[in-house]
């Protein structure tokens, strides 16, 4: 299939070279009407003209009242019988009588290999002779039937022409278009950061080379961000796990402290203070390791059937037990029981773990939310609606961005997290938040 700049950069071609060869051509007409035109060829006509309108007759003969013969030029009158009744210049060579045999020559050619031209009046025959040499006299005849039918010859010529002309363009214009073709080809293969190796030949050698060089420093570039990106993802991975270890010894001893009998209340609350936020940092390094393998949309590996209904009501009942959403209400409203989808059930929960938290966060004097479920076109969606104070917009604009601190990972995660599952995550206050998931059913 074409390319359509590549072709619309063909069809211009095409047409405009057909419209010089067709210009080239009238032009062509017009230059051979000018070379046939001949100016000098009209004044001995005109010479002989100007001697028969002041030549005049009397009784001693012919006289020519003014001197109109050009230098050069010779006049000679015939009278009927083939004699020369008056002259004028006539060079030696020139007879004085004439059979008509002559005078049928001479009218058409020429005369002892002077050009002649002929004029017939009452009194006789004006011929005038010029020098040799000064023109070339050819007999052309064309019929009545060559005249009635130019017109339409031409018009076949023009037909012909445009055709040949089309024909050409077609050709060279295929050859141009396959090389645009390479070009605009390997300028979109560029834009998605695709090798290119364009052949560097003919008219676009030097945009083929810019574009290959362009490829080159792109490849190379992109090979260091991706060992750099490899060696940060490993570094975190390592740190993570390092800091998980002594943190596990951190919560787990707090957690005992918690229910010792012999902490004071005091005591006790900053045991469960402990607890509490070595829990957060936990979900903090969670996110973290979420966050790095999502950066580049990488696609969940541990996908599998995950029942959204069953799904959601875990999520729900884990944020009521944490004591997160005293202030807040949660409602469910689930309409397909057997909806699932093809999906990290981990990424997946933690999605809608931290939409639903978003909202108790932002809400800190409590807030009604509703979460409903229902299937259409092919796909689960579920929507999350509070009546908080909702959220910045700066925010919602910037969801696919990654904040430079901890501050705000929830959302830009979790929608990664749903882009990843080629589902569509919308955002918007209305009265509160409402946010709006699209995911492809199993």
């Amino acid at each position: 299939m074409m390319n359509k700049t590549s072709l619309k950069i063909f069809i211009c071609f095409t047409l405009t070279s057909a419209i010089i060869a067709v210009i080239l051509l009238c032009v062509n007409f017009l230059g051979y009407a000018y070379i046939a035109s001949d100016s000098d060829g009209e004044s001995p006509k005109k010479e002989l003209a100007l001697i028969s309108k002041n030549l005049t007759q009397s009784e001693d003969g012919f006289e020519l009242k003014e001197n109109v013969l050009t230098d050069n030029y010779w006049c000679i009158l015939l009278d009927e019988n083939g004699d020369i009744i008056w002259s004028q210049n006539r060079p030696d060579d020139i007879p004085s009588h004439y059979s008509i045999n002559d005078v049928a020559k001479m009218t058409r050619w020429y005369l002892n290999d002077y050009p002649v031209y002929v004029r017939t009046e009452d009194y006789g025959l004006l011929v005038l002779g010029i020098p040799k040499n000064a023109v070339g006299k050819y007999e052309m005849i064309y019929s009545m039937r060559w005249f009635d039918t130019l017109p339409k010859r031409i018009l076949t010529i023009l037909a012909v022409n445009l055709c040949f002309a089309f024909i050409l363009a077609c050709i060279f214009g295929f050859h141009l278009y396959r090389r645009l073709r390479a070009l605009t080809d390997g300028i979109a293969d560029l834009r998605k950061e695709k090798p290119v190796r364009l052949p560097e030949r003919g008219i676009f050698k030097e945009i083929s080379a810019n574009i290959n060089r362009a490829s080159g420093a792109l490849e190379r570039k992109n090979t260091a961000l991706a060992a750099r990106d490899s060696a940060r993802s490993n570094w975190i991975s390592g740190i993570s796990h390092d800091i998980r270890t002594p943190l596990s010894v951190i919560v787990g001893y707090s957690d005992e402290l918690c229910k010792s009998e012999n902490l004071t209340e005091a005591e006790r609350n900053k045991a469960e203070a402990i607890t509490m936020q070595g829990v957060k940092i936990k979900k903090l390094i969670e996110d973290l390791n979420i966050i790095s393998s999502l950066e580049y949309d990488m696609q969940p590996s541990k996908k599998s059937a995950v029942r959204i209904c069953p799904l959601l009501r875990r999520v729900v009942s884990d944020i009521l037990n944490s004591k997160i959403a005293e202030k807040c209400t949660i409602d469910l409203d689930l309409k397909n029981e057997k909806s699932t989808v093809a999906a990290d059930e981990n990424l997946i929960e933690r999605a809608m773990f931290n939409l639903i938290n978003n909202s108790i966060k932002h809400n800190e004097k409590g807030c009604n939310i509703t979460i409903k479920q229902y299937e259409e076109k092919g796909m689960v969606i579920i929507g999350i609606f509070d009546n908080g104070k909702g959220i910045e917009q700066n925010v919602i604009d910037n969801i696919d961005k990654i904040p430079k601190t901890a501050h705000g990972l929830g959302l830009p995660m979790a929608y990664r997290i749903i882009k990843a599952h080629g589902g569509k995550l919308s955002i918007e206050n209305n009265n509160g938040v409402k946010i709006q998931i699209k995911i492809p059913s199993a």
